[in-house]
């Protein structure tokens, strides 16, 4: 539990940041003018993929709790939901999916949305105003933290042993990568135009909620997706 702590005290301020669309999605206009293209953000290094160890063993595949072999903690709805998106990626963005099964074991309802990717499993948490905002868009954010899980197990990949520092997995230039795989994906899975529009004007700053220049503890308890 004292571990716990401490790694909850360190790396809270780099939380991934999953965001929710406006109840009332406005124009394109009315965003900032030229949000920075994602793809100036250097690519992922292309190392292994690996499924992060766990000392749990997995449930089985007839349960509805899992898919594939990622476990599934909510309510009948949200778990509903949950394998709906799963579904979703796994049809038509299988890149994503093969992601998602390899660095997130566990999708959790939860009061906000952040990837936990230092926890045995990695986990993500998933508020409801993102889980059921649209399928496409749950699914579109499940990607979305799975790379950001990929990246800081990546860091420890390559540097064994060693504290994975807040800019390997987070920030502003990291979230803009993440939400350049993100809006890739939301083409490939169908989603609305609303959706694709709104994602592609984001800049990566959508993590800090109280606009005092960091992401941190105060802003993931200030979320509201």
């Amino acid at each position: 539990m004292k571990r716990f702590w401490f790694f909850l005290l360190l790396i809270i301020p780099v939380l991934s940041c999953n965001f929710l669309l406006p109840a009332v999605t406005p124009t394109v206009e009315s965003f900032l003018p030229s949000p920075l293209p994602s793809s100036t953000i250097a690519p992922v290094p292309a190392l292994p993929t690996f499924l992060p160890p766990t000392n749990e063993p997995l449930i089985s595949a007839n349960d509805p709790n899992v898919y594939g072999v990622i476990r599934i903690e909510g309510s009948p709805e949200f778990i509903t939901q949950t394998r709906a998106a799963l579904s979703l990626l796994e049809s038509n963005a299988p890149d994503a999916y093969q992601k998602i099964q390899k660095y997130v074991g566990l999708i959790q309802q939860g009061q906000h949305s952040g990837m936990w990717a230092w926890e045995d499993p990695p986990r993500y948490e998933v508020g409801d105003a993102t889980a059921f905002y649209s399928v496409t868009w749950y699914a579109s954010t499940i990607a979305h933290d799975a790379t950001h899980s990929e990246l800081y197990h990546q860091y420890l990949y390559l540097h064994p042993g060693e504290p994975v520092p807040d800019d390997a997995w987070g920030g502003v230039e990291i979230e803009r990568f993440c939400n350049g795989y993100q809006l890739d994906v939301l083409k490939r899975i169908g989603a609305p135009q609303n959706e694709i529009d709104y994602m592609s004007t984001l800049d990566g700053t959508h993590c800090d909620v109280d606009k005092d220049g960091d992401c941190d503890w105060d802003d993931y308890n200030k979320r509201d997706w």
